[in-house]
């Protein structure tokens, strides 16, 4: 899905900012989507929920002003996968599950928004923060909820690591030193935030769950990154 003949990211694993601040390294990696006029990359989620794991590997290709194309598969059980596509070739939004028809939504926002889940988080965290949108964006709010951890790797990516909690949700964020891009992304809900949420929810439905609430960790990684590629609308169609 990255043809073209893009060249990867060199990635220099020295710092060349170590003493910025927080506020400067969260402007840089703004500075950095901004200036970028597309973005491709190939990753996966690995998700744990209530002792099971669950992988989703992804592409993710997008350009300015309003192109993109998210793909994804996850291995439910043998024999069945969840696999579909969230597009827009210039033409409209859309969304497809599995072999189904492409469902026209009305908007970036629907048709990303309703690929969220169901694509291990692909749709929303990087297309959000490269459209720079009102949810999904991970460099959005306020730095001082963001608490700066020791340096880390990501693969062979020397990153910053941040991390900010909401609502019995920990969310640490892998920021490449080098390229300010966001190379990991790892949520950690608690089981009782799990259970506060299947009590509100069985609130509104009507049906509860007897299983005891587990924690939830998600862990989304995004590898051979690709940047300022000359795409075509053609090259977001189905």
């Amino acid at each position: 899905l990255l043809a073209g003949g893009a060249a990867t990211l060199a990635i220099s694993q020295t710092s060349n900012g170590d003493k910025l601040t927080a506020q400067e390294i969260f402007q840089k990696a703004q500075d950095a989507y901004a200036a970028l006029s597309s973005y491709g990359d190939e990753g996966k989620t690995v998700a744990t929920v209530n002792g099971r794991t669950l992988t989703t590997t992804f592409t993710i290709k997008l350009a300015r002003p309003n192109l993109y194309r998210i793909e994804w598969r996850q291995e439910v059980f043998p024999g069945y996968a969840n696999e579909g596509s969230v597009w827009s070739a210039g033409n409209g939004n859309f969304l497809k599950m599995g072999n189904g028809a492409a469902h026209d939504e009305e908007s970036r926002e629907s048709a990303l928004g309703g690929a969220t889940g169901i694509s291990g988080g692909a749709a929303a965290t990087i297309p959000g923060t490269f459209f720079k949108m009102n949810w999904g964006n991970q460099l959005g709010g306020s730095i001082a909820d963001k608490k700066q951890q020791p340096d880390e790797k990501v693969g062979n990516v020397d990153c910053y690591v941040f991390t900010s909690e909401l609502k019995g949700t920990t969310t640490t964020l892998w920021i490449g030193k080098k390229d300010f891009l966001i190379h990991q992304m790892r949520h950690v809900t608690s089981a009782e935030a799990v259970k506060a949420a299947m009590e509100q929810a069985a609130k509104v439905t009507g049906v509860s769950h007897k299983v005891a609430p587990q924690g939830i960790t998600s862990i989304e990684t995004h590898e051979s990154i690709s940047v300022n590629q000359k795409f075509s609308p053609s090259d977001f169609a189905p």
